[in-house]
């Protein structure tokens, strides 16, 4: 849809598949499409969205895929609520018709091509403008820099589970159909075995991973480290002594790595002997992995780069096509680092007003520009003002350093600097990537105030049933591990539900939405506190 749409220069427009129905009427408002493209699935929130708005500003045609049954009422409920204002047509029925024509289009680089929506983590979701030219000074990029390694082979498999409305899903995808690389489509709760039901609903079946047999792998930290703690939660069941051996072997590859710079007969001998079955829990045949939106913390990059695959990182946002740097196998092996700028970008550092952070010290807040940045954002001049200086500069909000190979190591965001009561800052998604190296949690979501004195932890816990004060205990030691210093350990948490996260905390792409999780546990936050 979206390749037939820029094909005849019609402009895309994207929202989540998770998104409320207020946030979906918020991007219909705001850009007033002539029709919509959908799931049955989605038809309800659709509807909900649908009805929040005038019927001068209602999509006249909704266009849709997948069977009935998929939401059961779903079709039909449309239809009544919406009989005078929106035609909805099966996307089948358009292959059936005799009625094709070909459409002559001329697109030029500056016409618009998509406004892609940021997911909305916090607030009312930005409209983010790209262009033809942006994107293909992306794509561009994107394939000089991968295509001299992964044409080493040509059996290549890419495994997708982000959504396509995902600015990283969204140029990765296109990339690999231009380079002949199949994509198969997953979903991030069935990836692995424990999130699929066996026949009958009973026992394991067989996760997404396994069944596509991927080389290629691309996910936000919580998705490696959903995938570390898998492998590490059936290591715990061993005997003692076939944990002890993993463990050194982990330890005698990593070290080897390092040394080496790449892979060698012995390492290779473990891969197919202690790191067999690690590997085979993603299919047997994964070869690169790429993690990227947000810090993934030293422990579980060791234990990736040692059991399972080649790990890169990047780092890139929306507002420049999904990239802006990424760590490439020429580098080595690298941790903490998100390697140096794309091709299509050119970088710097600035000052962060009120803070240590000078770029003359070498740390900053960085700033892109180049021919992949956005044009702006949808009918928001304002925003656009904040965010793009008058000679092209996009202000990321990201703090980073360089290194002196020229490699670009973030450390957080502006808005995650949290500065407590005794003057200190708590950078939160580093710290945070540094607890979820714990196996007794899924995830983790701190609270930091500047009217107090200590961080908080909202917990999301590996077993409901969990002891608050062992699963704290835990936490706090898992901090001590990990090189934290006094302030940056938790001094209390709240424990809360799976189906909360599933439901409400986290976006498709697994980002925190936190203010959504502070909201929803206001009351408890403030009675810890107090």
């Amino acid at each position: 849809m979206a390749m037939a749409c820029f094909s005849l220069g019609i402009v895309v427009a994207t929202a989540y598949d998770s998104m409320p129905a207020d946030a979906i009427s918020h991007i219909l408002d705001e850009t007033e499409p002539k029709a919509v493209f959908c799931e049955t699935s989605l038809l309800n929130v659709l509807s909900k969205g649908l009805g929040m708005l005038t019927e001068e500003k209602r999509s006249k045609l909704v266009l849709y895929v997948g069977l009935e049954e998929e939401s059961p009422g779903a079709v039909e409920n449309f239809r009544e609520s919406h009989s005078n204002d929106a035609e909805l047509i099966h996307f089948d029925t358009i292959y059936e018709s005799d009625n094709l024509t070909a459409t002559d289009s001329t697109v030029r680089p500056d016409d618009l091509a998509v406004v892609m929506y940021t997911s909305g983590t916090s607030g009312a979701p930005k409209g983010v403008e790209l262009t033809h030219g942006n994107i293909v000074a992306a794509m561009g990029a994107a394939e000089y820099l991968v295509v001299d390694f992964l044409k080493e082979e040509d059996n290549h498999c890419y495994v997708g589970f982000l959504p396509l409305a995902h600015v990283l899903e969204f140029l990765l995808e296109f990339l690999f159909i231009t380079m002949g690389i199949p994509i198969g489509y997953a979903t991030i709760r069935t990836l692995m075995d424990d999130g699929v039901c066996g026949p009958g609903g009973k026992g394991k079946g067989t996760g997404d991973l396994k069944a596509l047999k991927p080389t290629i792998l691309v996910g936000v930290p919580a998705v490696w480290e959903r995938i570390t703690k898998g492998v590490s939660s059936q290591l715990d069941k061993k005997h003692w002594a076939l944990q002890n051996i993993f463990k050194a072997a982990v330890e005698v590859k990593w070290q080897m790595l390092k040394f080496f710079g790449k892979e060698n007969n012995i390492t290779r001998a473990l891969d197919t002997t202690i790191f067999a079955s690690v590997r085979e829990a993603t299919g047997g045949r994964l070869k690169y992995g790429l993690s990227g939106g947000a810090p993934i913390s030293y422990d579980t990059q060791k234990f990736l780069w040692s059991s399972l695959c080649y790990f890169l990182q990047g780092y890139g946002l929306t507002e420049c096509c999904g990239l802006a740097a990424v760590t490439l196998p020429t580098l080595g092996i690298v941790t903490g680092l998100v390697g140096p700028p794309s091709p299509s970008i050119e970088c710097k550092l600035v000052d962060v007003p009120d803070t240590d952070y000078k770029a003359e010290n070498g740390i900053g807040e960085v700033w892109l520009r180049g021919p992949s940045v956005m044009r702006g954002y949808y009918k928001r001049p304002d925003l656009t003002k904040e965010a793009l200086t008058e000679d092209g500069w996009f202000k990321t909000g990201d703090v980073a350093h360089f290194t002196e190979n020229g490699s670009i190591a973030i450390t957080d965001r502006i808005k995650n600097l949290v500065k407590l009561s005794h003057g200190e800052y708590i950078a939160l998604e580093s710290l945070e990537s540094k607890y979820r190296n714990s196996t007794e949690i899924k995830n983790i979501c701190l609270i930091a105030n500047s009217e107090r004195s200590y961080i908080i932890g909202v917990v999301e816990p590996k077993d409901d049933s969990v002891d608050k004060d062992t699963l704290l205990q835990e936490l706090q030691s898992t901090a001590k591990k990990s090189g934290c210093s006094r302030v940056e350990i938790i001094k209390d948490i709240l424990v809360t539900r799976d189906e909360d996260w599933v439901k409400h905390y986290l976006t498709t792409s697994g980002k925190l939405k936190r203010r959504d999780i502070y909201k929803s546990n206001k009351d408890e936050i403030e009675k810890i506190y107090t």
